[in-house]
């Protein structure tokens, strides 16, 4: 992804292979999907018939536009294409050659939880929307629930395996393996979907709250890569 340049002269080529486009595809990933989950998300947190529907972000309410599933879909799908030179080059950014070819291959790999996790959570949404409009707000609630927890088991899984790939970055960051210095740790995106994830859990539900929750993961993601590029900039002459 980028490299500290210094007097080694082998460096400097392998800095000339790293190509900032990867980074700004994975921003445009980042906006695409950050867009579809946003939408997926932003809703008034009233309760149907005084229950709310317990999604990822919970809240979901009467008159649920049907366009919001649909539209974050074919975001979601454009979205993952545009992220997964971005994962590649994640892996790209560590000292030893093997590590950053196991580090890149555990980035792609995670994009897969990624991009189910988006489809599972958008289908129960698209059924539920539908349903809203052509069956009734109370018998939504109830297939949505009832979907929703079928799915929960696996929406968890994959939740573990998008993420996981992010733990093991961080820590090798940590761990100083990485040509980045250990201060960069501070944008990483895992810090920053916890700050974003956990941050809005914790305060009082609204539309605006709901939208960021389901939009921590992409929003962590701009963060991490706009500190990238940036460093690059400074660093990289």
């Amino acid at each position: 992804m980028l490299v500290l340049v210094s007097d080694n002269k082998p460096k400097r080529k392998e800095a000339k292979n790293v190509k900032k486009i990867n980074i700004y595809f994975g921003i445009i990933g980042a906006l695409l999907l950050g867009i579809g989950d946003w939408l997926l998300g932003f809703t008034d947190p009233t309760p149907i018939d005084g229950a709310a529907w317990n999604a990822l972000t919970a809240g979901y309410t009467k008159d649920y536009d049907l366009l919001r599933p649909i539209i974050a879909m074919p975001l979601g799908f454009f979205g993952v294409l545009s992220y997964a030179p971005c994962m590649w080059e994640m892996g790209q950014i560590f000292k030893d050659e093997k590590t950053r070819k196991t580090q890149s291959i555990f980035m792609i790999a995670g994009m897969g939880g990624w991009a189910l996790l988006h489809y599972l959570y958008s289908a129960v949404i698209f059924v539920f929307a539908w349903m809203c409009k052509n069956i009734g707000q109370s018998e939504a609630l109830n297939t949505a629930n009832a979907l929703y927890k079928a799915v929960l088991p696996g929406m968890s899984l994959w939740l573990v395996f998008m993420l996981m790939p992010f733990v093991i970055h961080f820590a090798d960051m940590a761990r100083g393996k990485s040509r980045l210095p250990k201060k960069m740790l501070v944008f990483h995106t895992l810090v920053w979907w916890a700050l974003i994830y956990f941050g809005t859990s914790a305060l009082p539900k609204t539309a605006f709250t709901n939208g960021l929750n389901t939009f921590a993961m992409n929003g962590s993601m701009l963060v991490w890569l706009t500190a990238v590029l940036i460093y690059k900039a400074k660093n990289e002459k």
